[in-house]
């Protein structure tokens, strides 16, 4: 691989241009609410059907089957032709429904959000990934992002978010697509900056995961997993949620799979849906044994940020110079890619790298970096050159 100095400058001018972006980005899709008077008000009449009423608060009606579906355990079955007092259903979960429909997070606590995750991730592009005492620092930034980004701004925003609502927006489930658009550019420019960034060091729920890992209670029996089996079953799941959300070859109607197993609720725990809350424990188990299994089996945004590694400007490089293949580097990694960026492997679509810093923290002889990766060359064409 040729491996130059880290570019200082190049990224820094890219974390201001990231900044800016975020700030700008954020405050557009909260412009509404930043500037609106007060709070929109409910409109509810029990004699209006589900239909009227979305339409006359402004609420996709397929948006508010999903939250009344999801207050009741009902779905398709619920009609939304017939007036709410005919639909067996109290008025109150009718109006706590059209409530979740219309309610919009705090703008300030996004905005935040998002400016303080370009600002980590500035930090840990320019300084945190540079050095080799990561793993202290990274495990304080894990608890950073599970007590910040978790538990005091809260559920939403989160990378999953986007994704799923955006599925939700072609089925006609999500109202105003430019939030959602927004949001998923800015999660998409953090993961093109640098690979899984956001995933890696800004993500609550990853975060909570790695945290878990960290204990060394059972460090022992932790397990690498194959990533032709976490890619698979990841594939699948979004496959089954575009099948059953888009009702191809199916009767279900306007299901979210993905709402089902939203881990990310965890900070917004009375609103886990059943299975979640069930499984839980089999997720947070799981988190002692393997690396970030809800990121590495489930997540759609994981699997987007996966695809962009292939596009971010800075990733993992090797100074093959400097290289003695003592493997080190492939067995401190938690996932199979340094087997990959190591040894003679494809260069495209390898598992994923987390820029979790291991694989540097580890080489006794510093060849492995972190920085702005140019063209790879194979072993024979470095030998070539060399020898040249």
């Amino acid at each position: 691989m040729t491996v130059k100095k880290n570019p200082g400058k190049i990224n820094v001018i890219i974390a201001a241009l990231v900044l800016a972006v975020t700030v700008g980005g954020a405050v557009f899709m909260n412009w509404q609410s930043l500037t609106q008077e007060g709070v929109k008000e409910v409109y509810f009449s029990p004699s209006m059907s589900l239909k009227e009423l979305a339409i006359k608060n402004g609420v996709p009606p397929g948006e508010l089957r999903y939250k009344l579906s999801h207050e009741v355990g009902r779905g398709a079955e619920i009609s939304m032709r017939k007036p709410v007092k005919a639909l067996g259903i109290e008025e109150a979960i009718v109006r706590k429904a059209l409530e979740h429909a219309l309610e919009a997070a705090n703008p300030v606590a996004i905005i935040l959000k998002f400016t303080l995750w370009a600002v980590l991730i500035s930090v840990v592009v320019m300084w945190v990934l540079q050095g080799k005492k990561i793993g202290g620092l990274r495990a304080g930034i894990m608890l950073f992002s599970v007590v910040i980004f978790g538990v005091a701004l809260g559920v939403s925003p989160n990378p999953m978010e986007p994704v799923i609502k955006l599925f939700k927006w072609m089925r006609g489930m999500q109202g105003g697509i430019g939030v959602v658009a927004v949001s998923l550019f800015l999660f998409s420019v953090f993961s093109l900056w640098g690979a899984k960034l956001i995933c890696s060091w800004g993500c609550q729920l990853g975060a909570l995961q790695e945290s878990i890992y960290n204990i060394p209670v059972l460090k022992k029996y932790r397990v690498k997993v194959p990533f032709a089996l976490s890619i698979t079953v990841r594939l699948v799941l979004f496959g089954t949620f575009i099948v059953l959300l888009f009702n191809i070859g199916n009767e279900v109607k306007n299901f979210v799979l993905y709402h089902h197993v939203n881990y990310f609720k965890i900070y917004d725990f009375g609103d886990l849906a059943k299975i979640a809350l069930y499984t839980l424990p089999i997720m947070l188990i799981a988190s002692f044994f393997v690396f970030r299994p809800f990121c590495q089996f489930i997540c759609p945004f994981g699997l987007w940020a996966w695809l962009l590694e292939n596009l971010a400007i800075n990733r993992i490089r090797i100074d093959r110079g400097k290289c003695i293949d003592c493997g080190k580097c492939e067995k401190s990694c938690p996932t199979e890619a340094m087997k990959f960026i190591h040894g003679n492997g494809r260069r495209f679509f390898r598992p994923d790298c987390w820029s979790c810093g291991k694989c540097i923290e580890s080489c006794p002889t510093d060849a492995v970096e972190y920085g702005i990766v140019g063209r790879e060359l194979s072993l024979c064409e470095l030998q070539n050159q060399q020898e040249s």
